[in-house]
């Protein structure tokens, strides 16, 4: 009896009671992180690292993985740049909830199309490398499997790909969890049901305290861009990163004081030479140091993420960005009041911003070399702040005075053009009576010099008019160094009532590279300033070119912004205005309009609308359409290595500010080599035989 009792000398009840122990107690809890770094699996085919997950890789990573199981936290905004944790963070979120907290759950990509290339291409990939994903959500082809590509069962919940331009399906079920990508290219109303984040995240409210709704994106215009206002909602939280040889700890950022690197007796800009350079101690990082001081912030308390919103106590205005030292913040990132040590008020709303400075997949020589690039086209600059920095780009408005640019005109005139001057456009508008014309020179790096403005008067359906629009357009101009200049390039507006006649105007003169145009605006979903190939007219089949007039208007505010150097030196992308031959009313049409942000087909785009009704703004006008007749020609105007070199200065919220004093010297920019026009080739032969045999 007593051996029926007993296995190996155990009683039987000890053993079954450790096993009810060992096999029916729940898994241990996992936060994001660990849980990460021990189930999840990369596929081959999303990533150059395919394999085990290591948070590690991505340090920057670990503060908005662990904010997501944080008790008290119910949205996660992550303003993000491109390349760097935004996709892979958000499948982490997913895989974490479907195995280790089953729930049900929304992932809302722009649009349905995007949302079943993302769980086909992306997702799915991820469940066949990972294990436990495997195990839990079925095979598509099996029988009653529950599993489609926009929709996966497993034990505990399910989980929906949506687009968010599809209101029945942002609306349709209850989520606990909403997952968001790229929410600043979602429509402003789905469907006349409202923002469509709103509408999603709404899904999840039954759930309270219990909800996760997370957002990641790059931003864009700060007017527009929805990350970056949900950002500015949260409590703002930065990554501090210690110096590795002052040990002070800082946030890391985009100036001339912090970025710096060397150039070469040439005037050669070696951007592997750069450095981030301490804004305490002023002691530049090589790249080593820069990534072992990211690694480093795996092994703090907050890993380096700290709130930094503005908060009020004591009947004081906080504000955490200018504290110095650690003191200020508990070991959770948590900021409190300086003088009674209590803690802000926290509304469980985390929000991270993250730059490529925090990267260790990309090197700074990278990030530098990306810059140089872009930094003389206002435009592609537009695009770096968005992409790399992760930084809004501020409202582009006029924000001069026609009476501010009537002071800056300058000593030139159109019979002596400045000797800065490489080639001549042409912009064209034309009412039923007369023609006005810009004439406009270009330089090196988008340099550009208004040269004359003329008004044709003329009944425009008559020939007389268009005839001395013909001399106008042959004219030869001469530089003060006497070289002869006469115009390459001419687009003229052809809406309106002459449509016809500037249509058969120009396709007479295509061999003159004068160009029937028509201008779209972004309401019309036309950004492109020159299209790669023309468009043909219903009635007539003539050749017209689509300009996209906001996306020109936006570079020439730019432009507009530059400041121009008090010794008169090259600036790229500046306007110049000569002291003559100008309307009275040029400048008032010049600033005869402004951007403004309207609701067009359920979506915030920004456009230009004239100031007052009635306003004349045809000066306006014929600077755009020169503008476009600049990008139709493939000559490239780029300023060569030597000679004095001057950093743009447009309108962004990032503007390079002059550079204090440290221990190493300033780095200019890097101007990038210039290039002739490639020969003409010569003509194929027609006989494929002789040709081979030659």
């Amino acid at each position: 009896m007593k051996h029926w009792r007993t296995i190996a000398g155990e009683r039987i009840d000890d053993v079954f009671a450790e096993c009810r122990q060992r096999d029916l107690k729940p898994p241990p809890r996992l936060n994001l992180v660990e849980w990460a770094d021990e189930y999840r699996y990369v596929a081959r085919e999303n990533t150059a690292n395919p394999g085990r997950w290591k948070t590690r890789r991505v340090p920057v990573s670990i503060g908005p993985m662990m904010a997501v199981t944080e008790k008290d936290t119910q949205v996660l905004t992550a303003m993000a740049c491109t390349q760097l944790m935004k996709t892979e963070f958000l499948q982490n979120v997913a895989g974490y909830h479907i195995h280790q907290d089953p729930s049900p759950i929304l992932f809302v990509q722009p649009t349905q199309k995007l949302a079943v290339s993302f769980s086909k291409e992306r997702f799915q990939k991820t469940v066949d490398t990972t294990p436990v994903l495997r195990e839990l959500i079925p095979d598509a082809k099996s029988r009653d499997s529950g599993t489609t590509l926009d929709h996966k069962e497993y034990p505990g919940g399910a989980l929906d790909f949506v687009g968010a331009n599809s209101p029945n399906d942002l609306a349709s079920r209850p989520k606990r969890i909403t997952l968001a990508d790229e929410v600043d290219l979602y429509p402003a109303d789905a469907g006349g049901m409202g923002d469509p984040l709103a509408l999603g995240e709404e899904r999840s409210s039954t759930f309270n305290k219990r909800r996760l709704n997370v957002r990641v994106c790059s931003p864009s215009d700060e007017e527009t861009s929805k990350i970056y206002h949900e950002y500015m909602a949260s409590d703002q939280r930065k990554c501090f990163v210690r110096c590795p040889h002052c040990d002070e700890e800082q946030v890391l950022y985009w100036s001339r004081e912090t970025v710096q690197w060397d150039k070469d007796d040439n005037g050669n800009h070696l951007s592997n030479t750069a450095e981030y350079f301490c804004s305490k101690c002023g002691a530049g990082w090589s790249e080593k140091e820069r990534k072992l001081a990211l690694l480093s912030i795996a092994d703090e308390p907050d890993f380096g993420w700290r709130q930094t919103k503005p908060f009020t106590c004591c009947g004081k205005t906080h504000k955490p960005l200018d504290w110095s030292g650690a003191g200020h913040w508990d070991e959770q990132g948590r900021s409190h009041c300086p003088e009674c040590k209590k803690v802000s008020h926290y509304e469980g709303h985390a929000g991270f911003h993250v730059s490529k400075l925090y990267s260790t997949r990309h090197s700074l020589f990278d990030v530098v070399k990306e810059f140089l690039n872009s930094y003389k086209k206002p435009l592609m600059l537009r695009k770096w702040t968005n992409t790399a920095l992760a930084e809004v780009v501020k409202g582009i408005k006029l924000a001069l005075s026609a009476e501010g640019l009537a002071e800056r005109v300058e000593n030139y005139t159109h019979e002596a053009i400045p000797e800065g001057v490489r080639l001549l456009v042409v912009g064209a508008d034309t009412q039923d009576d007369r023609i006005e014309m810009t004439v406009v020179g270009y330089g090196l790096d988008d340099e550009n010099w208004v040269i004359r403005h003329i008004v044709l008067d003329g009944d425009t359906a008559g020939k007389r008019v268009w005839d001395e629009f013909d001399r106008e357009l042959r004219r030869v101009y001469h530089r003060e160094d006497g070289k002869r200049l006469s115009v390459k390039a001419t687009c003229i507006d052809s809406q309106g009532h002459r449509a016809a006649i500037v249509q058969s105007f120009c396709a007479k003169r295509k061999h003159r590279r004068i160009y029937a145009i028509k201008g779209k605006g972004n309401n019309a979903g036309h950004r492109q300033i020159w299209p790669k190939t023309p468009s043909r007219t219903k009635n007539s089949g003539e050749h017209v070119y689509i300009v996209g007039v906001d996306t020109a208007k936006d570079l020439i505010a730019l432009q507009l912004g530059v400041l121009l150097p008090e010794d008169g030196g090259p600036t790229p992308n500046a306007t110049h205005f000569p002291c003559d031959d100008l309307p009275a009313d040029y400048f008032a049409q010049m600033t005869a309009e402004q951007a403004i942000i309207k609701e067009h087909a359920g979506k915030s785009v920004r456009c230009w609308e004239p100031k007052e009704d009635g306003i004349r703004n045809e000066a306006w006008d014929c600077k755009v359409y020169a503008a476009a007749a600049r990008l139709s020609l493939p000559d490239r105007l780029i300023s060569k290595p030597g000679g004095k070199q001057s950093l743009p200065k447009p309108a962004l919220p990032n503007e390079p500010k002059e550079p204090k004093q440290t221990s190493r010297p300033e780095a200019p920019i890097k101007a990038s080599r210039g290039t002739t026009r490639p020969a003409p080739k010569a003509p194929r032969s027609k006989n494929k035989f002789r040709r081979r045999f030659q």
